[in-house]
C-alpha cells in the first residue's frame, strides 16, 4: 500500500514511513492540489488529506483517497488502521524525511556516520548499528527515539 499526503499531514506522513509505508509529501508549490492528484492517479497511491475539496476531486476522477479526520498524530494513525488496516510494526527500511529506502551500514563504510555532526562519539564507539539513506544522506540508528516510537507503537495496538 502506498500513500501521498499533503502538507497538512507532514507528520502522518512520517509516521507512515516509520511503519514502512511508501509515503511521499509534497512542500508548497503552486498547483500543489493538481501535483497531488497527478501522483496519487499515476503511481496509484492513496490520496490523504484533510481537505474535503481536494478529496471529492480525487474521487471523481477515479483516484483512492481518504480524509482524515482527526488532528492528532495518535487518531489519525487509528482512523488509518480502521480504514487500510495498516500494521503498527516500526521498521528501518524508509527514511523518515524524504521516502527513499534505506541501508544497513557496513562496518567500511562508516566514515559516511563519522561525518554526521549529529551522530554522537559514543555512539560511533558502542558497536550501534546505523541505517544511511542512499538519497539524502540521513543516518538512522536505534536509540531512544526509537524505543520512544516503539512505546508508542504498543499503546496504538492496545486500542
Amino acid at each position: 500500500m502506498k500513500f501521498v499526503a499533503d502538507r497538512m499531514l507532514g507528520r502522518l506522513a512520517r509516521w507512515l514511513r516509520l511503519l514502512g509505508y511508501d509515503t511521499l509529501g509534497i512542500g508548497k508549490q503552486e498547483n500543489e492540489d493538481d501535483l497531488l492528484l497527478e501522483l496519487a492517479g499515476k503511481e496509484r497511491r492513496i490520496l490523504l488529506s484533510r481537505d474535503e475539496i481536494l478529496i471529492r476531486r480525487a474521487l471523481k476522477n477515479g483516484t483512492a483517497a481518504y480524509r482524515v479526520r482527526s488532528s492528532g498524530i495518535m487518531e489519525q494513525l487509528m482512523e488509518l488502521k480502521k480504514e487500510f488496516d495498516i500494521g503498527f510494526e516500526p521498521e528501518m527500511d524508509r527514511c523518515s524525511l524524504c521516502n527513499s529506502p534505506i541501508r544497513r551500514v557496513k562496518p567500511a563504510e562508516m566514515g559516511l556516520v563519522r561525518e554526521k555532526d549529529y551522530v554522537y562519539p559514543e555512539m560511533l564507539e558502542s558497536g550501534t548499528e546505523f541505517w544511511i539513506c542512499e538519497a539524502c544522506g540521513q543516518v538512522y540508528w536505534q536509540g531512544k527515539h526509537w524505543e520512544n516510537i516503539k512505546e508508542r507503537v504498543e499503546k496504538l495496538k492496545e486500542l
